[in-house]
């Protein structure tokens, strides 16, 4: 009698229960959402050049093997604009990120959306509260399921808040990841919202205030809220003059 594992669509039963994390959460492999069609030697020799990257780089794989051919160093810090009452923290855009290779989280989610938008159903961010700040990561949709992607795992050097460094998340809803993502992280996540945009949103905080602000033009999908702390997302006029600049 053959081995149950030798029958191809009782191991993939098998690995899908395996790889379940969570009430439709999943751990999954790269490959996917699409093989790649380099090598990482062989993206060594690409160019540091926004156009040339989107042109030739179009699946999930081909961009995790592209930060780790360039060495994209992980810096910590964003850019701090003062508006008062607000403080705005921007990141850099997706070609300033290429350019510079290297970045904190906001910088390489902007990195992935700017080469990948427009070659999945949908590519967007998402963004997330605790108690001492924030973090952003990337979020695919392809064949009517969502996949989770936080770069930092694949940088050389990085201390990712999680070193999964091999999986992505897949879920059946934006909702049903959030919710895990509340519940795995070591940090106490209050707010989890995601967004499609050109780059990373700008956020705003006010002092002594947990609340986050966005752009009140820009529309966000609130995922988790945790109003009985304070921790809420609200909206609020960006204005264009800037009063101060420092890095943070």
């Amino acid at each position: 009698m053959k081995s149950m594992l030798g029958n191809s669509s009782m191991t993939k039963l098998l690995l899908r229960w395996l790889s379940k994390v969570a009430p439709g959460v999943y751990h999954v492999s790269p490959e996917c959402l699409g093989n790649s069609r380099y090598s990482i030697n062989e993206m060594r020799r690409f160019p540091k050049d926004p156009a040339f990257l989107r042109e030739n780089i179009h699946t999930v794989l081909e961009t995790i093997f592209y930060v780790r051919a360039s060495f994209f160093r992980p810096k910590i810090g964003d850019i701090r604009i003062c508006q008062p009452p607000m403080i705005w923290h921007y990141n850099l855009t997706g070609p300033e990120a290429i350019m510079a290779n290297e970045g904190n989280c906001g910088a390489l989610s902007s990195l992935l959306n700017y080469l990948l938008k427009g070659k999945y159903t949908e590519v967007g961010f998402i963004a997330c509260s605790d108690e001492e700040g924030g973090h952003v990561f990337n979020y695919v949709k392809q064949d009517d399921k969502y996949y989770f992607i936080d770069l930092l795992n694949y940088l050389y050097g990085s201390k990712a808040m999680e070193h999964s460094s091999t999986m992505i998340y897949e879920a059946t809803s934006l909702e049903a990841y959030a919710a895990y993502y509340q519940q795995r992280s070591k940090k106490k996540i209050k707010l989890v919202v995601s967004y499609q945009s050109e780059h990373v949103l700008p956020m705003g905080r006010k002092k002594n205030e947990p609340i986050m602000y966005f752009p009140v033009e820009k529309p966000i999908n609130l995922l988790l809220e945790t109003p009985e702390t304070g921790i809420v997302a609200r909206f609020y006029d960006e204005k264009t003059e800037r009063v101060c600049i420092n890095k943070g």
